[in-house]
């Protein structure tokens, strides 16, 4: 679905959402207008339009639809918002936009000190002047409204990030500086030789300083938002540990949780308490309250032990599964899920680097951040396939040069740019120039680690099993058996899902069935698989299609599958033949052709942004 097909089928639902949302003076949601809420105004010019789903003030001349507002008033980013409408509307997330080039710029904006009228109302808050004076917290308007600036800067006490926040009760979280770098509020004053605190919120880090904790940050824009791990990489590796105190809520346990993983669980305890953050527990229980949740955190049971009654619950309807691209496989797998280790045997030469390239691809589509390590492939090979793989039959991007020996196509500079930017922070590879994988496992297993904590990959793909083996005669059985526990036990620990691609045994001739006794080496491979995919090319005479791929294991719900595939040569891909009918694969990268792409991110006048 595209993205404005998320806001259409949303409708004037969004109406109401943004209304409510915005606190729009003399707004019901049977009319279609209200006080403007970036002017005052005492007549309503702010008006809903039905035919493009946007407010409008025909006073001032703002607009605001659903995207705005999620991302400049909910701090979502762009990608968090299409995906937030996704799921309003039961629609699929395929974004069409132009990503920005990754660069940063130092703020640089005007500031003045509180009034009195915000320094009261933190203190209403329990938030005293001298604290708010100790965290360089400054005042001005933005964007027609009087807020409270928070200035984030790095440990060299440089300003990387500016956000902003309304001073009022109620008040709309606000937003922050155009293309500035998004790190943790506080970073300057900590000691990373003692428990840092995080929470989600400015007010909460003043807050357990007020309470007389003073190693704490706070996380740039809310829970949903995870740029700052990237940003901030090499600071929090030096940390000793963490304590997550995010809101007691659905966010921010999510949140929590996304942490625990990304940033060590062997580093990381979570408060839980009753109230929904921690200024709340200074307003209402007091500094000792606080202080009592970080002490007893910091004193809670060491790594390795759990209390299972504080585990968080995952429903059957709360997982997000990994969609392999071939629905006849994911309608009964119910997509790749977290936790699980899923073994593709295929024999060589018959397409398993194909299969895995269409996952990869369908990961990038749907925003699903994706690590591969081949161990036959160079990353420039990698990436020429998976292009060329996307780019399919579609020969208008495509230059057919003639070489010593033959015609062959070369990638338009056009194209090339707009699948680099379809692909990029979505998709990473093991770097072989570096470091010899084969000499030491261990590596590979800190590279994948490294992947899903700071880059949030959550599929992991291992090209092959016996590429990725340290070299070995003695005991190859048992070196298999470790590697595939070592998978499984990763999958587990970091919640995502481990895709390993394996040989079978050569007795097997062409077309024959695999099973699962079929791979090659130890059983301990299809005995620690949850899932076992086989894939197999069909070659005897009144085939009715090339190859096809056969769930042969599962282990929660012990479902079985067979879907037929047809290849072809000049795209390098699998179609899926569904009733006889080829089932069509387009790729989303088009999208991102300087000619068919547009600025979508709302950028106001006053050179801000929301994040």
């Amino acid at each position: 679905m595209e993205v404005q097909e998320h806001k259409h089928r949303l409708g004037d639902r969004a109406r109401d959402l943004i209304g409510y949302g915005l606190g729009l003076e003399k707004f019901k949601p049977s009319r279609n207008e209200a006080c403007c809420p970036f002017h005052r105004e005492k007549t309503p010019s702010f008006k809903w339009n039905s035919k493009h789903y946007t407010w409008k003030c025909f006073g001032c001349g703002e607009v605001m639809d659903i995207y705005r507002y999620l991302q400049e008033f909910k701090g979502m980013t762009f990608v968090e918002a299409v995906k937030e409408t996704a799921e309003m509307t039961g629609g699929e997330v395929k974004l069409t936009i132009q990503k920005t080039a990754k660069g940063y710029k130092k703020p640089d904006i005007p500031t003045a000190d509180l009034t009195q009228e915000a320094i009261e109302y933190m203190q209403r808050r329990k938030i005293s002047l001298q604290t708010l004076k100790e965290w360089k917290v400054k005042q001005r308007n933005w964007n027609g409204r009087d807020c409270y600036v928070f200035q984030y800067f790095n440990q060299n006490d440089e300003l990387d990030f500016v956000s902003y926040r309304e001073i009022k009760k109620g008040g709309l979280k606000g937003g922050c500086e155009r293309d500035t770098k998004a790190i943790l509020w506080g970073m300057w004053h900590i000691d990373k030789g003692k428990p840092v605190v995080i929470v989600e919120g400015q007010p909460d880090a003043m807050a357990v300083w007020e309470s007389g904790y003073k190693n704490v940050v706070s996380v740039p824009s809310g829970s949903n938002s995870f740029t700052w791990i990237d940003n901030s990489w090499d600071w929090l590796q030096d940390v000793i540990e963490f304590i997550i105190w995010a809101d007691n809520d659905e966010p921010g346990r999510k949140m929590a949780q996304e942490l625990q993983i990304r940033l060590g669980k062997y580093r990381t305890k979570v408060i839980i308490g009753r109230r929904k953050d921690a200024n709340e527990v200074l307003y209402f229980d007091g500094k000792e309250a606080v202080q009592k949740f970080i002490t007893d955190a910091i004193r809670q049971t060491p790594a390795g032990i759990l209390n299972m009654s504080q585990v968080e619950y995952i429903g059957v309807t709360e997982s997000e599964g990994i969609p392999t691209g071939f629905y006849g496989l994911d309608n009964t797998i119910e997509d790749l899920q977290a936790q699980q280790l899923s073994v593709l045997v295929g024999r060589n030469g018959e397409g398993k680097s194909t299969i895995v390239s269409q996952i990869t691809a369908k990961c990038i589509d749907n925003t699903i951040p994706v690590f591969l390590y081949s161990g036959e492939m160079s990353t420039q090979r990698i990436l020429n396939w998976l292009f060329k793989q996307v780019i399919g039959d579609e020969r208008q991007f495509l230059d057919f040069v003639q070489t010593k020996y033959r015609l062959k196509a070369e990638i338009k500079p056009n194209a090339l740019q707009a699948l680099r930017q379809w692909c990029a922070d979505l998709f990473f590879t093991y770097d072989k120039s570096i470091t010899n994988v084969r000499k030491n496992t261990n590596d590979l297993f800190e590279v994948m680690g490294v992947a899903v904590k700071r880059y949030g990959c959550k599929l992991l793909i291992i090209d092959n099993l016996m590429s990725a083996l340290e070299d070995s005669a003695d005991s190859i059985n048992a070196d298999q058996s470790n590697f595939v526990q070592r998978c499984k036990d990763f999958a587990d620990n970091f919640q995502v899902h481990v895709m390993l691609i394996v040989h079978p045994n050569k007795g097997k001739r062409q077309g024959e069935k695999l099973e699962k006794e079929d791979i090659s080496g130890s059983g301990n491979i299809p005995n620690k698989a949850d899932l076992i995919i086989a894939l197999e090319r069909q070659f005897q005479e009144g085939r009715d299609c090339d190859a096809k791929v056969r769930l042969i294991k599962d282990r929660d719900e012990g479902r079985f599958a067979e879907v037929k595939l047809m290849f072809q040569e000049t795209t390098k891909r699998f179609y899926e033949l569904e009733n006889g009918t080829v089932r069509n694969i387009d790729y989303m990268w088009k999208d991102y052709l300087p000619e068919k792409t547009t600025e979508l991110v709302w950028v106001p006048d006053d050179g801000t942004c929301p994040f």
